[in-house]
């Protein structure tokens, strides 16, 4: 199933701080751009720094302040459509390049950069897979080819896995590096197991795990472990369309299918005549679907629920990826869902297609 999931720019790294050990310097030279702009984006914790740069003579200079490690970009355009994304930390960052080509730019003076780099590299031939399947999705999508983009989201899949044994080598063989743990995160954050993640986190230096990030990780694994199949999963009260509060916990004596989703999410839309099929086979048989919405518009939450009719139990807080549920569930990828019992426990994960109504008929025989 091709998700929407949170920008890993977003949430994975802080920001600034002004203390004098968390000032930056970025010394930039180009071989061949000899004057321009040049604009430096530092993104972390839902927000974004823009800062620019007047390129004199092919050189440019930065200088501010980051708490520790952030994504960034460089872009010479200032659309963000072609850019280099390197990791901003504290102390001095030499970046060069032969040309305007941003690929071709190389940092020094950072080891988490130095990592990144052999992280990249080894997952080169994942990139390459995963830009022919996004070609060939588009093209799936443009033609609605339903078969084609059937068989095409077990290859979504199959690509997720294989980034996962690529981050599980390299910290592995790299479990005192920053870059290790940060991958951890970028790759293991939604459709993940608590057994997945654990094993990985105890591969870490011990620094490591008693670090911010080492904490992230820790309380991702406790997540996971809070959602786990068998386990009965933290109740909440969420507002309906028509402004009724509904709890999670208030549906007990029906097998619930809590279904995490927004009207923006073209994944989930896509998945929505299967659950809207599902749900007219299973409704008169103690089956009933909790849908959570992650959108922040009302008007546009009520308006694809008449869409696609989805004639079923519908809450939100309106808050987007802030939805209390994303951090209390982990949901950090849309769309997803839980399939509960009648006692309310958890009992199967992220059934897309075909696999909600052959749960559904292997437990309501």
């Amino acid at each position: 199933m091709k998700k929407v999931f949170v920008s890993v720019f977003a949430v994975a790294l802080g920001l600034t701080s002004f203390a004098s050990d968390s000032a930056y310097t970025i010394n930039g030279k180009f071989d061949k751009v000899k004057k321009g702009m040049i604009y430096l984006y530092v993104i972390g914790n839902g927000t974004q720094k823009k800062d620019s740069s007047v390129i004199t003579d092919g050189k440019y200079f930065f200088k501010g302040y980051v708490q520790k490690p952030a994504n960034a970009i460089l872009d010479l355009k200032d659309d963000k459509q072609s850019y280099f994304r390197f990791y901003l930390e504290p102390g001095t960052l030499t970046i060069t390049g032969i040309d305007d080509s941003l690929e071709l730019l190389s940092v020094s003076g950072s080891k988490l950069n130095d990592d990144d780099k052999v992280l990249k590299e080894r997952m080169g031939y994942i990139t390459k897979w995963e830009t022919s399947f996004n070609k060939a999705y588009g093209e799936a999508m443009k033609s609605k080819n339903k078969e084609m983009i059937d068989s095409l989201d077990d290859v979504d899949i199959q690509i997720m896995m294989e980034k996962r044994k690529v981050t599980a080598g390299f910290v592995k063989d790299y479990p005192n590096s920053m870059r290790a743990a940060l991958a951890i995160t970028e790759n293991y954050a939604y459709y993940a197991e608590a057994s997945e993640v654990e094993p990985l986190y105890n591969m870490l230096d011990k620094n490591l795990r008693n670090s911010p990030k080492g904490e992230e990780i820790k309380k991702m694994i406790e997540t996971f472990r809070s959602v786990a199949i068998g386990k009965v999963p933290q109740d909440f009260t969420q507002t309906t369309p028509d402004g009724k509060q509904i709890s999670l916990s208030s549906l007990k004596g029906k097998y619930v299918l809590v279904d995490f989703w927004a009207s923006w999410c073209q994944p989930c839309r896509r998945e929505n005549p299967n659950i809207v099929k599902t749900y007219d086979q299973y409704k008169d048989r103690d089956f009933q679907i909790f849908g959570v919405s992650y959108d922040t518009k009302k008007a546009n939450w009520e308006k694809a629920i008449q869409d696609d009719k989805l004639f079923w139990l519908q809450v939100s807080d309106l808050q987007g990826w802030k939805n209390s549920t994303s951090d209390m569930y982990g949901i950090k990828a849309i769309p997803a869902n839980l399939l509960l019992d009648k006692d309310g426990k958890i009992i199967a994960k992220n059934l897309f297609g075909k696999k909600l109504t052959a749960k559904l008929s292997e437990v309501m025989k």
